[in-house]
C-alpha cells in the first residue's frame, strides 16, 4: 500500500503561545542604557574578572525591513579609535543575558555564544540579539531558523556596519541554534558579512532531528519552545510536535527550515561543509561536546586566527590551515585529534562489507550462502551481531546498513541500529568521554571522579557526557531511495510517500549512519545492535516522547540473496 501526502497549506500550520516572561527570568525592561564594565571586576559570581574595560550598550532597538523592532546588546572596546572595531553577531532565541555556568569565562556570554570578556579585550565587538517574537523583540517567533531569520540578521549586520565605531566587517558565531541561523544569513549574502563561523548545528531540521529516517522525534525541538524561550509581546510559535505528525513527508513546510545556498550537531555540519560553495572553507572535527569545545583555549585561539584574518586583515598564517582537521574516536583508548586531511569524505576510503549471519550472530567479510532469520520483540527487543578485531583498523566517514527485514503483526516498523566496541572478556562497553567536567570546575579531580562514579553505577546517568559509536535509523515505509543523491556509503531517502508493508513481505532497508570515525584494536570486538527502541534518544525529561509504529516482531533475514550487510569506510594505515 502506498500513501502520498497532499501539498501543504500554510494556513494549516499549528501554532502554540510562547511562554510569557516571568520574574524568574530577571529580564529588564527594554530601555536603552550605556554602561562601562571596568577591567578587573567580576560580573558574574564565580567567573573570571574582566581583562579590560567594556562598553555595554543595552537594549539597542533595530528596525528590520518590515518595521519589526529587534533588541540587541552591544559589548565593545570603549577606547578603540572610530571605524576600527569589527563586530561578531551572536543571534539566537535564548536570551541576551543568559549564559552557561562556566568558570572559564566572564559569564557575560550568551548561551552557546562567545565570551565578550575575551573578545572585547582582543578588539572585537560582541553583539547579542534576541530573535523576533522572543523576550522583548517584536513579531511572531520564527523558531526554528528559517529564511525570515536570515533576513532579520541581514538587517542587523547592515545596521552594525553603519555604526561609527565599526570597521564595516561583520561575522557571526555560536553553536547549535546559533550555527543554524548562520546558514540562512549566509544565503541572504549581506554586503558587510565578511565570513561565518558556524561551530556545529543542524542543517535540515527534518533529516537531522524531527524526522530522522522518517521516524518522528519532535520532542527536543518542541520542548525548546516550551522551556527555553519566553516573550513579553504575547507572540506565538509553530508547534513542531503537531507539525511532525501533520506533515510526515518532506514538503514545502519542511523545506522552509533548510537553507537553500551555495554559500557546519553532526550530520548538519558535514552536510553544510559539502554543500558550501565557497573555495575558502575549513572543517574542524573535534572529539568532545560542543559547549566545552567552544570555550577550550585552543579552540578560541584557532577561532581568533580566523577572525583576525577575515575581519581585521591580519597577515597571519590562517590561509595555511589544512582544509580539514580530523578527530577519530578510540573508545576505551586515546583518540586521534586534529589530523590534517584534504577533504571529507576521505578520498582514500575503501568499502569494507561485513555480512550478517543470523545463525551465528556474527559479521564477516565472506558472505554466507545459507539463508536464515532471527527475530526480536518489536517494542522492547534487540539482536546483536559481533565481529572480533584481529588487526588494527580505522573506519571514518559515512556508514550504511543494508538490512533485509520483515514485520510480523504490523504494516510498518521503526528500526534503530548502533555500532560500538566491547571488551569481549569482560563484556564491557567501551566509551569515549566527551566532556572534561573537571577543567571548568573548582575541584577538577572531585568532579571527574563523581562523573565516572555516577555513570558506572547507572549507564543512563550522564550519558550525554559519553559516546560509544554511531547510530542509524529508518522507518520501513520511508525506505524509498533518492537514486540521484544516494552514494555507495550514504543512502538518501525521498521521504515523499509511504510504502506500507504487506503481510509476509520482506524488504531491503538502506539505513544511513551519521559520519563517524573509530579506531579498533586487536582483542576488541565490534558489535552491531539492531532494535525497535531508540538506544540513544536525544530527549530531556519533559520532552514529548515519539510515537513509534512497532508492534509484534521484527524479523531479520540473512544469507543468500538476502545479503544483509554493514558497509564501513575503511581507512588504510599511513
Amino acid at each position: 500500500m502506498t500513501v502520498v501526502q497532499n501539498p501543504p497549506n500554510q494556513d494549516d500550520v499549528v501554532y502554540i503561545p510562547t511562554p510569557t516572561i516571568s520574574e524568574q527570568h530577571h529580564y529588564t525592561p527594554p530601555i536603552p542604557t550605556v554602561t562601562i564594565l571596568k577591567a578587573g571586576t567580576v560580573q558574574v559570581e564565580g567567573h573570571r574578572p574582566l581583562l579590560s574595560d567594556i562598553q555595554l550598550e543595552k537594549h539597542v532597538p533595530v528596525t528590520t525591513r518590515d518595521g519589526t523592532i529587534l533588541y540587541v546588546d552591544i559589548y565593545r572596546p570603549p577606547h578603540a579609535p572610530l571605524g576600527t572595531v569589527p563586530a561578531i553577531l551572536v543571534a539566537g532565541p535564548f536570551g541576551k543575558d543568559g549564559g552557561p555556568n562556566l568558570i572559564a569565562t566572564s559569564g557575560l556570554e550568551k548561551f552557546e555564544g562567545l565570551d565578550p570578556g575575551y573578545w572585547c579585550y582582543h578588539g572585537y565587538a560582541i553583539v547579542h540579539s534576541d530573535c523576533r517574537g522572543v523576550w522583548q523583540s517584536q513579531g511572531e517567533v520564527v523558531t526554528m531558523p528559517c529564511q525570515k531569520e536570515g533576513q532579520d540578521n541581514y538587517d542587523l549586520i547592515e545596521f552594525l556596519a553603519a555604526q561609527s565605531w565599526c570597521n564595516g566587517k561583520i561575522s557571526m558565531a555560536g553553536n547549535s541554534y546559533l550555527t543554524m541561523t548562520q546558514y540562512f544569513t549566509g544565503a541572504e549574502n549581506p554586503p558587510h558579512l565578511a565570513c561565518l563561523a558556524p561551530w556545529e548545528g543542524m542543517c535540515d531540521i527534518y533529516e537531522d532531528q524531527v524526522r530522522r529516517g522518517g521516524i518522528p522525534n519532535p520532542g527536543f525541538v518542541g520542548g525548546t519552545m516550551h522551556g527555553d524561550v519566553a516573550s513579553a509581546t504575547g507572540s506565538k510559535a509553530i508547534d513542531f510536535n503537531a507539525m511532525c505528525y501533520k506533515y510526515p513527508f518532506k514538503n514545502a513546510f519542511w523545506a522552509t527550515y533548510r537553507p537553500v545556498t551555495n554559500a557546519l550537531h553532526t550530520n548538519g555540519t558535514f552536510t553544510a561543509w559539502q554543500e558550501l560553495g565557497s573555495d575558502e572553507k575549513w572543517l574542524r572535527i573535534h572529539n568532545s561536546h560542543e559547549w566545552p569545545d567552544l570555550y577550550n583555549e585552543q579552540s578560541v585561539l584557532d577561532l581568533r586566527r580566523f577572525y583576525d584574518y577575515y575581519l581585521k586583515g591580519a597577515n597571519n598564517d590562517w590561509k595555511y590551515t589544512p582544509p580539514v582537521r580530523m578527530s577519530v574516536h578510540n573508545p576505551g583508548g586515546t583518540d586521534i585529534i586534529n589530523r590534517p586531511e584534504r577533504s571529507f569524505p576521505l578520498t582514500r576510503q575503501s568499502p569494507l562489507k561485513l555480512f550478517l549471519d543470523s545463525t551465528t550472530l556474527t559479521m564477516q567479510e565472506t558472505p554466507t550462502t545459507t539463508r536464515s532469520t532471527i527475530s526480536y520483540e518489536a517494542q522492547t527487543g534487540q539482536v546483536q551481531f559481533r565481529m572480533p578485531i584481529h588487526s588494527p583498523m580505522e573506519f571514518t566517514g559515512y556508514i550504511k546498513l543494508h538490512l533485509w527485514t520483515e514485520a510480523q503483526g504490523s504494516d510498518d516498523m521503526d528500526i534503530f541500529a548502533t555500532l560500538a566496541k566491547y571488551n569481549p572478556t569482560t563484556n564491557q562497553l567501551l566509551e569515549s568521554q566527551l566532556v572534561d567536567v573537571g577543567r571548568l570546575q573548582h575541584n577538577p579531580i572531585q568532579e571527574q571522579q563523581e562523573l565516572l562514579r555516577r555513570h558506572s553505577a547507572d549507564p543512563k546517568d550522564c550519558e550525554t557526557y559519553f559516546d560509544y559509536g554511531p547510530m542509524g535509523c529508518l522507518r520501513a515505509s520511508h525506505r524509498e531511495l533518492d537514486e540521484h543523491q544516494s552514494s555507495l556509503f550514504h543512502p538518501i531517502h525521498t521521504h515523499q510517500r509511504e510504502l506500507l508493508l504487506q503481510p509476509g513481505e520482506t524488504v531491503p532497508l538502506d539505513i544511513a549512519f551519521w559520519p563517524y570515525g573509530m579506531i579498533c584494536s586487536p582483542g576488541e570486538e565490534l558489535r552491531l545492535t539492531v532494535s525497535g527502541v531508540h538506544l540513544k534518544e536525544h530527549l530531556r525529561p519533559k520532552d514529548v516522547r515519539p510515537q513509534l509504529r512497532n508492534r509484534g516482531a521484527h524479523v531479520i533475514h540473512t544469507g543468500g540473496e538476502r545479503d544483509s550487510y554493514l558497509l564501513l569506510p575503511l581507512i588504510p594505515a599511513e
